[in-house]
């Protein structure tokens, strides 16, 4: 049976309560209720648009930013992130390392040899990362989305690895493009659809999906068909305004919109999957979304609380380091 990214889900799950390759039990952490800045991760320059394979307390955490160009066109960056508790302090911190994950550190640099085949001049956006845990035992399974303007309109690519630390050359995904813009893919928990955001029926950005395989092999096949297929435009989530970078943690979606009502500007959405439809989507509110523009939320789970999980996003909003920054939160 080969390896297929349909394992992630298995893995992620066991993963979640092992906490590999060390955990403690939850210790009573807490994850704050409002935006705090991830200082150790942002620069002057515009950092968001980030990705990260739910791991447990290592988080391979990959975003857009243009500080390599000092603020001309954005490239991927990968960074490490761990998150500790501190019992005598009642601190959590957010760490640019690897902390008790230094031993994969080898593993997790085939990180860059893919986004050494992504980056370009041209502007790298709202990338996905998935990976088989078949890592742990060194394997190489590797799947990264974004998408890219050299081409002029955004078209959303990919790259992978199988079996090997070598990606191969980028391809775009055909049958999710258009002459229009293209963007922000995400699977959904079961791998069976993706979902995009596009501007290709009017002047706005609404939320798309198509249907797809799940295995490694067969992505690899069908992301390489030129076939046009069915997209379907996902009606409750989408609305007069630009509705953008959805992501999908389990029946949870996240995207951002500045649809009228919220604080201003992008605000944070949420949906619930149920009964196979998405609910309406309800805003984050104050402790998340700003006056000011909040984009490309994603959601993983640090284990440092037991009750919420880790909301990342970036925003403009006064007080950072300079242009969007990354912050996180803690959600139910």
């Amino acid at each position: 049976m080969h390896r297929s990214i349909f394992l992630l889900l298995v893995a992620t799950s066991l993963l979640l309560k092992s906490c590999l390759p060390s955990c403690d039990e939850y210790i009573e952490g807490s994850l704050p209720l409002t935006a705090v800045n991830l200082e150790n991760f942002n620069t002057e320059y515009d950092d968001y648009n980030a990705t990260a394979p739910d791991l447990g307390v290592f988080i391979p955490f990959c975003f857009s930013s243009n500080r390599d160009s000092e603020g001309e066109n954005f490239d991927i960056v990968y960074k490490p992130m761990t998150t500790d508790w501190d019992e005598n302090t009642g601190t959590m911190s957010v760490l640019n390392d690897y902390g008790t994950w230094l031993g994969y550190q080898e593993q997790f640099k085939v990180i860059q040899y893919a986004l050494d085949v992504i980056n370009s001049d041209s502007n790298e956006l709202g990338p996905y990362f998935m990976m088989n845990t078949a890592l742990f035992y060194n394997d190489y399974d590797f799947l990264f989305m974004y998408a890219s303007d050299i081409e002029g309109d955004f078209d959303i690519g990919f790259t992978y690895s199988y079996d090997t630390p070598d990606f191969k050359e980028t391809r775009a995904i055909k049958f999710l493009n258009s002459p229009y813009d293209d963007l922000y893919p995400a699977f959904n928990m079961y791998y069976t659809r993706i979902y995009f955001c596009s501007d290709r029926d009017n002047d706005v950005f609404n939320i798309y999906w198509t249907s797809v395989q799940r295995g490694v092999e067969e992505l690899v096949a069908e992301f390489s068909d030129s076939t046009r297929r069915e997209i379907t435009l996902e009606p409750t989530l989408s609305s007069n305004y630009n509705d953008k970078c959805p992501f999908i943690y389990g029946k949870l979606m996240v995207f951002a919109s500045d649809r009228p009502g919220g604080e201003g500007g992008f605000d944070l959405y949420y949906s619930i999957y149920s009964n196979d439809q998405w609910s309406e989507p309800v805003n984050f509110g104050p402790n998340v979304n700003s006056p000011y523009d909040e984009y490309r939320p994603i959601v993983v789970n640090e284990s440092i609380d037991y009750y919420k999980d880790m909301l990342i996003f970036s925003s403009d909003r006064p007080g950072g380091k300079g242009g969007f920054d990354l912050y996180y939160a803690g959600i139910y």
